[in-house]
């Protein structure tokens, strides 16, 4: 049997052509190569950034390269890859990606938060004179508060709500509901 190379390499380099862009757009941990260039850049500041007003005048800090760079992931990243970096361990990207997630009514919220329940880490939130800490569990029971939600979602049950405002409260006597 004859092997014709000249035919099989020229396939070879066309299909080639067709699939390296598909891989280069995906690096590892299935996300896409820009949005690892983002999440990169957040990465270098160890505060939250949602544009909330801050210092003495009080003035949003939309302006802030950080809350842009937010936004941008907010319309760039998918789903798929927000729910990837909630297990980041830099807990300012969790918390950016479980807030996009939450603004989306993502149905597997829930299911984030449960596997954050012990994640008692503190993570800094730019806002007022001084910015606030709090813990990653407690932002996210606080985002699924369903008395207050500002959306349609209800992730949780008020009787959920409670057990678990319930549980962190009798855990840390810094945390309250109320």
């Amino acid at each position: 049997m004859k092997i014709n190379v000249p035919i099989i390499l020229s396939t070879i380099f066309v299909f080639s052509f067709f699939i390296a862009p598909i891989n280069a757009q995906i690096s590892q941990g299935g996300m896409r190569a820009k949005i690892n260039k983002l999440v990169n850049k957040l990465k270098k500041e160890d505060q939250v950034h949602f544009g909330y007003p801050v210092g003495y005048g009080g003035e949003s800090e939309t302006k802030n390269k950080y809350y842009k760079l937010y936004l941008k992931l907010k319309s760039k990243a998918t789903n798929e890859e927000l729910t990837l970096l909630t297990k980041n361990n830099f807990k300012p990207i969790v918390i950016y990606s479980f807030s996009i997630l939450h603004s989306r009514e993502y149905e597997d919220l829930k299911n984030i938060f449960i596997e954050h329940l012990n994640d008692t880490s503190f993570y800094w939130t730019a806002g007022g004179c001084t910015g606030f800490v709090q813990r990653v569990n407690w932002f996210m029971l606080r985002q699924l508060n369903p008395i207050i939600q500002d959306n349609s979602k209800a992730y949780l049950t008020n009787e959920e709500h409670l057990a678990y405002c319930a549980m962190f409260e009798k855990q840390d006597k810094l945390f309250s509901c109320h």
